[in-house]
């Protein structure tokens, strides 16, 4: 079976594991590609030098983007979606029907969010004085469950993920409110060779029509809120 070598994110359990071998997005590629004929071999990697690599051959691929990175490479269909929201505590009662309310409160935001979360964030972000974003993704939920700022703003499954990781000096059985103000972000693959490509597209059909898909996504998620 021919390797294929893709470059996908740092981890952001559970969708890649700190294993760099496993999660809900590493494993419907792997899953995809496998019944394709190919064999994934991946590398964690920042995002922009994955996409250096991409550009110069030295991977064949890039897991979970979007078409906005441009090129003339071969861009897979949507294989699976990321939901980012801002989180607050539900005791709090915060109201929050659109993204420019958030420059009511103190926020606390994922690495590079205020350029991947689109212009209206990003414009929110840049003029707003208690807005912070974090390396560690556990460190937000930190924060929000000590009450050190109003809200979070990241992925929901990952913020789930994490609340499970914290000590017992923290109280993660507060009730949370999941503020659904952004749009969801559907992912794609990227190959430098079409047949590549169309192997994967083929493969995520016969995944999603024989049940590996969603037996993943319930190994991962669990019972979807």
């Amino acid at each position: 079976m021919p390797e294929v070598l893709v470059g996908m994110g740092l981890p952001k359990p559970p969708y890649i594991m700190e294993s760099g071998s496993a999660g809900l997005d590493y494993d419907i590629a792997k899953a995809a590609l496998a019944v394709g004929g190919y064999k994934m071999v991946a590398m964690m990697l920042p995002q922009s030098r994955a996409l250096a690599m991409l550009r110069t051959g030295q991977v064949d691929g890039m897991l979970s983007i979007t078409e906005g990175i441009g090129g003339q490479d071969y861009f897979t269909d949507n294989y699976i979606t990321y939901q980012n929201v801002a989180i607050s505590l539900t005791r709090r009662n915060l109201k929050l029907e659109q993204i420019e309310e958030l420059a009511n409160y103190s926020v606390a935001a994922f690495q590079n969010a205020s350029m991947v979360l689109g212009d209206r964030f990003g414009f929110i972000a840049t003029g707003h004085s208690n807005y912070q974003e974090l390396h560690s993704q556990i460190a937000q939920n930190k924060l929000l469950f000590t009450g050190r700022v109003d809200v979070v703003v990241g992925d929901r499954f990952i913020f789930r993920y994490f609340n499970d990781k914290l000590g017992p000096q923290f109280d993660a059985t507060q009730p949370v409110t999941y503020h659904r103000i952004f749009p969801e972000s559907p992912r794609r693959a990227v190959f430098r060779d079409s047949r590549v490509r169309d192997a994967f597209n083929n493969g995520l059909k016969a995944i999603r029509a024989n049940g590996t898909y969603a037996a993943l996504v319930k190994q991962y998620l669990g019972a979807q809120p």
